[in-house]
């Protein structure tokens, strides 16, 4: 009697060894599944590399390539925006108050203004090759926003008559204000699509696992930060522009971005049960 107990407590008690879990790999693949690798070496981007098995042209049709047509959003707004530019006549409203003649012309702030174009390129062709969810929802954050400017803009021509006259300098980014102007006209302004696009990268770094960190987000808004003060400096923009363009952001976000980060606090929150 004794001997068949000692067996039966022995036999439970190694199907209990065998049926509890590992904590310690427990702890490992939770670990793994909340801190995804984000360091920026060579065999993790290798990894992530959304075209590894593109070999020809024909291969973009293919499901797991078609996220490049993405890019469409942002060739017909740039082909829009310049229309937008040139229609309209006459019929076009300045967009002006008292603050803007408060902010002085700095053209030191040019250089802020201009890093918009690579700020934006950069995560777009990041996320586009490396992290292909958060640059859906990129895509899908500037077709809602940029949609909504470009139809402001034919809908609602606008303007501004900021430029100064003369410049208190002579200087490169004196030359390079000049260079700005020339290129792009005082028009369809309202909303700033520079104040757009660049929490669009701030959205799309906090998206990312790479960007998501403290450091990397504090750069990322800084910037942003930034440029929207220099619409302002370099007197490209009027501040209601600026003001008029953070409900389109909002907007964006909740649509484009929050559902995410809602899903992942609810994954972090049962992780950590």
């Amino acid at each position: 009697m004794s001997d068949s107990f000692e067996m039966s407590v022995g036999q439970n008690s190694d199907d209990q060894s065998e049926k509890k879990p590992d904590n310690n790999s427990k702890k490992k693949s939770n670990k793994w599944q909340k801190n995804p690798d984000k360091r920026f070496t060579k065999e993790s981007l290798k990894k992530d590399w959304a075209f590894a098995g593109f070999t020809q042209p024909r291969d973009v049709f293919k499901p797991e390539y078609r996220h490049v047509f993405g890019l469409l959003v942002l060739v017909v707004n740039i082909i829009l925006f310049f229309i937008s530019e040139r229609v309209g006549g006459d019929n076009v409203h300045i967009v002006h108050c008292e603050w803007d003649d408060l902010v002085p012309f700095n053209e030191y702030f040019i250089l802020a203004y201009v890093i918009w174009y690579p700020f934006w390129i950069f995560m777009t062709l990041y996320t586009m090759c490396f992290e292909v969810p958060t640059f859906k929802r990129l895509m899908k954050f500037f077709a809602l926003t940029y949609g909504i400017s470009t139809i402001t803009f034919f809908v609602w021509p606008s303007g501004h008559d900021l430029w100064p006259k003369t410049f208190p300098r002579d200087n490169f980014c004196t030359w390079l204000v000049q260079r700005i102007y020339a290129a792009d006209m005082p028009r369809s302004i309202l909303p700033s699509e520079h104040v757009i696009g660049a929490f669009a990268v701030v959205f799309a770094g906090a998206d990312s696992k790479r960007f998501s960190s403290g450091l990397s987000m504090t750069l990322l808004n800084f910037t942003a930060l930034m440029i929207t003060a220099s619409i302002c400096f370099v007197k490209q923009h009027s501040l209601i522009d600026a003001v008029a363009a953070f409900p389109v952001i909002a907007l964006g976000y909740f649509v484009c971005f929050y559902p995410e980060r809602r899903r992942r606090k609810k994954a972090e929150k049962e992780w950590k049960a």
